[in-house]
Order: structure tokens, then sequence, then C-alpha cells
């Protein structure tokens, strides 16, 4: 079957005629990509290619909207319709079947029908209904005709985000039959069968450590007692050994062979022993996958067998290759991290010297080794993040504009969004722009100097307990805000300190002041909450930890989609950690090869930054970003240094 590109796509759309919007938005893609506009005959013209990999990604490469989401997606929606009419053309996708849309249109009606607020002993609450919107837009058959394949079939061409909808939808469409009583007219429009969810991620299944045999999971504990065992600990059941008859030579052999391994107490038992688990139960699917029964498992040694660990080794190395949203086998450093867990179980918890050494041949041979031959390495793949990020300041130096400005811009569209709830009273939506006020806030802070996700999702306002607060009391005539962060919060085991100034400051106070406590109303939260951002999580607690946090953070995920959130405002996303690269390079656009500067900004070594941030390829890209930014953008500086002078 002939593969065809988004060049015969564009070649088709002129031909027919399609809107010159339409036109642009496709010779667009490339760009969108950090291509070259010839690349557009290597890019595959297929939905499921174009919803993974264009659509959503690179707004801001070409757009000068204030809007770039809307914009964007309105790109999107062009482009997806225009590729819809192109494949059917070629026969690849069914012609279109209104009928089969309008089915689920009528589902919809008969739901909105029966939709109110909550409270109101309504069916549903408003707007479920569009719940259906999803399979009304990409199922091939109406409703009553959907099958699992159907089912199947979309969720592997939608993107993550779109697959979380998918599962919405099919679980609501499932619900459904509870309410035939009810409401007959909507059995018409009902599957014969339930249907199942479609996998959220290639991924593979879960081990419900739970259901594993008792005797086997009390052996995994032991296990791992002995491996998280202080020196002291270990000293003690040593002379317990002796004292118990073994041979003093042998135990002080083993005590000598731990002291040469230079293995360090863990600073994070509770993770540690996480890990050990994850890392067993690893083993477990593959035995599972070998045809054996996971019940009929009695010690954790019955996995340290070296077919086990091969099969595992083999499967994650074939599951990473093959997932449509997992990094490679070899790129992922999962594969290693697992590997590394088994050898401290064998080394340190069985006290097993050969099995240990096993592993590590495993691990050379599966992993090391064809690493060392691509030049993977942990740093080199940091090296490629900044040079993406460097290439994208030359190809859009307005981008630097966008960052060094993004609080203010995600701020004004919040504001904006605020204005509209007020006029239509809707809560929810209030709630959604206070979101975007608290992703502003976010920004303000990883642009005057970046900090650990973790450290910025737990930044407290207010102290409790034990738990000390960030924010610094200053006079009322101060306009800076410091936060401050201890040893035992950052990665570096040193205090922080991070000055928020100028307009980036009014943005924090204000939300300080006023939004923070309506956000707390609205979603009625403790009055007392002392996070900066206020949620209802309870913060992951390790038993290495000095200071436990309490209740009332965001969660890993939801702050992550707060900040994506704000970065659809800008029309590019970065993670909050990869924020650092960005100041790095706007730091040496500001002061070309000062990395001491640079260093003191991140605090990171100055050998580190002239690593990362010094190298041919970052050196110029920040020299040509920086001719680049005053060409576009001859003040961009001025706030750049006004909020970085004070970050040392």
């Amino acid at each position: 079957m002939t593969q065809h590109t988004f060049r015969d796509l564009l070649d088709w759309a002129i031909a027919k005629g399609e809107g010159a919007d339409t036109i642009r938005a496709i010779q667009y893609v490339p760009a969108r990509l950090g291509m070259l506009d010839h690349d557009i005959v290597t890019l595959p013209a297929d939905m499921h290619f174009f919803e993974t990999t264009v659509a959503g990604h690179g707004y801001a490469l070409i757009s000068r909207a204030q809007n770039m989401k809307q914009n964007g997606r309105r790109a999107d929606s062009r482009i997806r319709a225009a590729l819809r009419r192109f494949l059917q053309a070629l026969a690849v996708l069914p012609a279109p079947t209104p009928a089969h849309r309008q089915r689920y249109s009528q589902l919809m009606a008969l739901i909105e029908a029966e939709e109110g607020v909550p409270g109101s002993g309504a069916l549903w609450n408003t707007g479920r209904h569009r719940s259906l919107v999803i399979l009304r837009a990409r199922a091939r058959c109406a409703p009553e005709e959907l099958s699992q394949s159907e089912i199947d079939r979309i969720g592997q061409e939608v993107s993550a985000k779109d697959r979380k909808s998918l599962r919405k939808s099919v679980a609501f469409l499932n619900s459904l039959t509870k309410d035939v009583e009810t409401l007959p007219a909507i059995q018409a429009y009902l599957p014969a069968t339930e249907l199942r969810l479609p996998p959220g991620s290639a991924r593979a299944r879960r081990i419900d450590w739970d259901a594993l045999p008792e005797e086997f999971k009390i052996s995994f504990e032991t296990l791992a007692d002995a491996c998280l065992a202080d020196s002291e600990n270990r000293a003690d059941a040593m002379l317990a050994r002796i004292e118990a008859g073994e041979d003093p030579e042998k135990v002080a052999a083993e005590a000598d062979l731990l002291a040469q391994q230079g293995g360090r107490d863990s600073g994070k038992p509770t993770a540690a022993r996480t890990g050990y688990r994850e890392a067993v139960a690893w083993l477990v699917r593959a035995w599972e996958d070998s045809g054996r029964d996971a019940a009929d498992l009695q010690d954790v040694r019955e996995l340290f067998e070296l077919q086990t660990i091969r099969a595992a080794i083999t499967q994650q190395l074939e599951r990473s290759d093959s997932g449509y949203d997992l990094k490679a086998g070899l790129e992922s450093t999962t594969l290693k991290t697992r590997l590394t867990r088994l050898i401290t179980l064998a080394r340190r918890g069985f006290r097993d010297v050969g099995s240990a050494a096993v592993i590590t041949l495993l691990k050379t041979k599966h992993y090391d080794a064809p690493r060392a031959k691509r030049k993977a390495s942990k740093s080199s793949a940091v090296m490629m993040e900044v040079d993406r990020i460097a290439g994208t300041l030359q190809q859009r130096p307005e981008l630097a504009s966008v960052w060094a400005n993004a609080p203010t811009r995600i701020a004004g569209s919040a504001e904006r969004a605020l204005g509209d709830t007020t006029r239509m009273k809707k809560q929810s939506r209030e709630i959604t722009a206070l979101r975007l006020l608290a992703g502003a806030v976010a920004y303000a802070i990883q642009m005057s100097r970046p900090l650990r996700t973790r450290c910025l999702r737990h930044t407290r306002i207010a102290s409790k307990g034990e738990a000390h607060a960030n924010l610094l009391r200053s006079s009322p005539s101060q306009t800076m805000l410091t936060f401050r962060f201890a040893p035992w919060e950052t990665k570096n085991d040193a205090w922080i300190n991070v000055d928020v100034v100028g307009s980036d400051a009014e943005i924090v106070r204000a939300w300080l002041e006023t939004w923070r406590p309506r956000l707390i109303e609205l979603q009625g939260l403790d009055p007392d909450n002392i996070y900066l951002f206020p949620g209802n999580a309870l913060p992951p607690q390790d038993e290495g930890d000095p200071i436990a946090l309490p209740r009332g953070s965001y969660s890993t995920s939801a702050f992550l989609d707060l900040w994506r959130d704000a970065s659809n405002v800008l029309g590019w996303h970065e993670t909050p950690h990869r924020m650092r690269h960005v100041v790095a390079l706007l730091s040496l656009a500001i002061r070309p090869g000062d990395h001491a500067f640079t260093s003191s900004v991140l605090g990171i070594l100055e050998s580190t930054a002239r690593k990362y941030y010094g190298r041919d390829d970052g050196q110029a890209a920040a020299r040509e970003a920086r001719a680049a930014i005053l060409a576009e953008h001859p003040d961009i500086f001025k706030t750049l240094t006004r909020r970085l002078h004070d970050a040392r």
C-alpha cells in the first residue's frame, strides 16, 4: 500500500480548491515540528500521525496571535477535516455517513433534555451529553452498532488526551443501560454488549500486589528490610550472626565486601521500598506471561532465575519499542532502574553475590553496552533537550519574548476569562480561569529561578506544625517577594532563595490577596490551607523526610495539568522541569559566556553550566538568539535583566 505524505495532501488541497487558510495550515506543518519546508515529503498523511505528532504542537512557532491555543486548534481542525476528505477520496477511509452522526446527535439530545444543575433531581448534570462528542466525530457506525474493534481502532488513532476522553465516553455509554427503565427511548441507541474501555496507554498491565500470596509478600518485606537497614543495623545483625555461631571470618569477609562496594544508606526508605516492589512486580508479570500462576509464588527468590529476568528484559524492550506513547527501550531509563534495584535486592537482601553478578552482566549486555554503542547517556539526553530549545529560539526569536512575558500574558488571558465568567455567572468557568491565574504564578516563580516541580508544587505561604513557610515576611513598602527553600526540600541539599520582582511580584501578590482566597471558597477547601497552590492532596511522605507536610497541596497530575493549561496560552509547552534550560539560554542571551551567572541562577556548578550550555551548539545558539531577539524585540532584555538581577 502506498504511503501518502503531507506533500500529497497539500497538492490535493490546492487542486481541489480548498480554502487559503486550510492550505496555509498544511504548509506550516513542517515549521510547527521544527523541520524544513522540504521535509513535508517525509511526513505521513495518516490520522494517527496527525493526532499524535502534529495536533496540539508548535503553535508558537508559526503564530503571533494573542490566543495561540485557539488559533492553533482552529488550524488543527482545518488540517484534520482536509486530511479526512483526502483519505476518503483515496478510499483509505470509508465515505462519510451523515446518518451515523445523526444517531449520535439524537442520543445526545435525549440526554441533554434530562440534564440539570446538581441537586435538581435531574438524571444527569448539565453538559453530560458532551461526553459522546468524540464518538460522534470519530466512529464509523451508529452508537447501537458500536463494537469492541471499532473502539480499539479509535483508541489507536487518537492522542493520549483524546484517549482519556474516549475512555470517559465509553464508560458513560456503558452506564446508560441502568437508565433504560427511567428513559426507555435510549434503549434503541445502546450497543448490544458492554464495551471494554480502550487502554489508556501502551504500558504493561498492572500487577495487583494485594492479590499476591501472603507468604510471598512477607518474604518481600523481609528482603526490603535487609536492603534498607542502615550501617548500624547491619553491624548489629552481623554481630548477632557471629554470636549465633556463624563463622566470624565469613561474616567479616561479607562486611569487607559491602564496604568495598561503597553503598550508602537510603535517604528515602519509603521511596526505595516502593522501587523494590515495582522491580519485583516487573518479574511477577514476566512469571505470569511465561504461563505460570503467581498464586503459586511463596518466596521472592523464586523469581530470581535467569529465564525469568531475561524474559522481563525482552518484554520491556519490545513493549517500549512498539508502544505508541512510550520512549524507545534504550532511550528510557526504566530498564536500567529495574535491573539496578534487582542487583541491590540480590546483593544486600539475599547476600547473593553470584545472582548480583549475573544481573549486572544482563544489564551490561542489554542496556549499558547498546547505549554505549549509540553514545547515549543521561547527559547526552539533556544536551539534546538544550539544543532543541536553542534551535527553537533560533527559528522563532519571538519565543524569548513569549517566555519573558509569560506570567503577564497568562494572567491577562485569565483576567479576560474571569470577566466573561462574571457576566455568565458560571462557577465552573470561574474556577478554570482562577486555575489559569495559578499557572501564571507558577510561571512567575519558574522564570525567576527554576525549581524542581515538587518544590514548586509544595511551596507554602504559611507555617503549620513543623512545616515552615517558604514565603518570607517583607515590609509593606517592599515590592519584591522572596521564597526560601530549606536544604531538605532541594535536590542539592542547599538553601535556595527565589526573588520575584516587578510585574511578576504584582501577579503573585494579587493571587495571594484576591484570587487564591476566591478559589479556596469556590472549591470548598480549608480556609487555613498553607500552600501557594491549594488543593486536596496529601504530599507523599517518606520515612527519611525530616518533616511531614500536611494535606492540602495539588497532586502531581493535577499540577501538571494546571501548568499545561497555562502553557497553552503561550502556544508552546515545556515542562516545569525543563524551564531551567529556557532560563539558562535566556540568561546567556543577556550575558553571553557568563556561565558563573547562569550557574548561580540555576543553583548548579559552573562546570555543569558550561558542560550543558557552553558547548559550541549551545553557545552559538545563545549568540544567534541574542542577535535575532534584539532585532525583533530591542526592549526584551530589560525585562529579563530586571527579573534575574537578584536571582543569585
